[in-house]
C-alpha cells in the first residue's frame, strides 16, 4: 500500500490507511494493493483496468461519495469507512486525534463465479445431494442467500447512479 502524498489546504485531511475486500459470495476477505490517485494525478499505468475499484471519498476523507468496479469478475455491493478495530481500543487512553487517521476502507462484494466449464459438474453435484432433505435446505439457503446478494448488488448501483 502506497501512503497518500501529505495533503493541500484544498485535499482531505485523512485517508483511510487501511483497505479490505469482502467477497461475499466466496466468503473470503482480500487485502488489495493500494494506488491513492487524487485529482491532478493521472491513474497508473501498470496495473491492468479491469481490476479497478474506484472510490472517491468526501471532501473530509472519511465518506463515500461513490464508487465503481471496472471488473466484470467483482461487484460492490457496499463499501464504508470505519475506524480500524485494534486503533479503537487504543482511542479511549488518550488517542486523542491521532485516532482519526487510523480509517479502514471496507469493499464488500460479489465475485463472478466459477467459469462455465467447471459449472455443470458443480451443479450435478449439487442435485446429487438434493437427493436429502439436507442437502436440498442447503440448496434452498445457498439459492436465497445468492438472491440477497443480488439485490443488495442491484440496489448499491442504483443507489450510486441517483448520487
Amino acid at each position: 500500500m502506497q501512503q497518500p502524498p501529505p495533503t493541500t489546504s484544498s485535499g482531505p485531511s485523512t485517508v483511510p490507511q487501511f483497505v479490505v475486500i469482502h467477497d461475499q459470495l466466496q466468503q473470503c476477505w482480500k487485502h488489495p494493493a493500494v494506488h491513492y490517485v487524487f485529482e491532478d494525478e493521472p491513474f497508473p499505468s501498470d496495473v491492468p483496468k479491469d481490476s479497478y475499484v474506484l472510490v472517491n471519498l468526501g471532501e473530509d476523507g472519511e465518506s463515500i461519495a461513490a464508487v465503481h468496479s471496472l471488473s466484470h469478475k467483482f461487484q460492490v455491493t457496499n463499501c464504508k469507512v470505519s475506524s480500524t478495530p485494534q486503533m479503537n481500543a487504543n482511542a479511549g487512553t488518550g488517542g486523542g486525534k491521532d485516532s482519526n487517521t487510523n480509517l479502514m476502507l471496507t469493499i464488500e462484494g460479489m465475485s463472478a463465479n466459477q467459469p462455465a466449464k467447471n459449472r455443470s459438474k458443480q451443479y450435478k453435484e449439487e442435485f446429487d445431494q438434493s437427493s436429502s432433505v439436507f442437502g436440498l435446505d442447503d440448496l434452498v439457503y445457498d439459492f436465497k442467500r445468492r438472491n440477497e446478494l443480488l439485490k443488495q448488488t442491484l440496489l448499491f448501483s442504483q443507489n450510486q447512479e441517483l448520487t
